[in-house]
């Protein structure tokens, strides 16, 4: 579904991705680990071509999407394509309702209807139903979280974009997150997913890559990159040879969970 091919990206003086190559399949989950400033971030503004509103500028490469250049768009068609990405911090509108930002996510999506999508969102989050009049700003950091993804869901993408959704999140919501990512998928939606919190990530992911400045140091299947000392040490908090061997012992998959499990999520 989506390739990046040997990309880079340079803000001014900085250079942000080193010919950076990565797959998203069709309907799976992509996870990528790194450290503050590894170019997470800067990898999933070049796929929603948000880049240049950050002064980035691609300078090699290419990223396509079902044999499509992304590359070379505007956000707006980006997300015209299917292609919709969450950015970290939520970046909610605090002074319109639930109600209203899930109307906007949908705004710019031609040939789509709004009701079945919004039946969807609150199908995966009834408290956003519940608090459907309620100003977003009143909302808990849950909650909060909630919505931007819903109002993701809107513009009924077929490759979601999720840049730290368990950033300043309770763990027990971080794991609740986790869930709705699997269920997203399991709908049918693929996921790049971009994370610090890797015990979280690893556990939903198909296939992880790290990005160690810049660069992929490391790839592979989720339960591969978990058995890893690297992955292990720098993300996991414990060694490899804390389990017995250099092998590790691989992160446990979590199960797919229902809609109505789903529906516990409080916020």
């Amino acid at each position: 579904m989506l390739n990046v091919a040997d990309l880079s990206v340079r803000y001014g003086a900085i250079q942000a991705l080193e010919r950076v190559s990565l797959e998203v399949p069709d309907q799976t989950v992509v996870a990528v680990l790194g450290s503050n400033g590894a170019g997470k971030s800067t990898l999933l503004r070049a796929v929603s071509g948000t880049h240049k509103l950050h002064k980035g500028r691609i300078e090699h490469g290419t990223i396509t999407h079902d044999g499509q250049r992304l590359d070379k768009l505007n956000p707006a068609a980006t997300v015209a394509r299917g292609v919709v990405q969450v950015p970290e911090g939520r970046r909610i509108f605090g002074r319109l309702t639930v109600e209203e930002n899930l109307r906007a996510g949908g705004m710019g999506v031609k040939n789509r209807r709004q009701p079945p999508a919004r039946d969807r969102v609150f199908e995966l989050f009834p408290r956003l139903q519940e608090r459907r009049g309620q100003l977003a700003a009143l909302l808990s950091g849950g909650e909060q979280q909630m919505l931007a993804i819903g109002r993701a869901l809107m513009a009924q993408p077929t490759l979601l974009l999720l840049d730290e959704p368990s950033l300043g999140l309770a763990p027990q919501v971080v794991e609740q997150i986790g869930e709705i990512i699997l269920e997203i998928n399991r709908q049918g939606t693929s996921v790049l997913l971009v994370e610090q919190n890797a015990s979280m990530a690893l556990r939903v992911a198909d296939l992880a890559y790290v990005l160690d400045v810049g660069e992929v140091s490391l790839h592979g299947t989720a339960e591969e990159l978990a058995a890893t000392d690297k992955v292990q040490r720098l993300y996991l908090g414990h060694s490899a040879d804390e389990h017995g061997g250099s092998g590790g012992a691989p992160a446990a998959k979590a199960p797919r969970r229902s809609v109505a499990r789903l529906s516990r999520w409080a916020g």
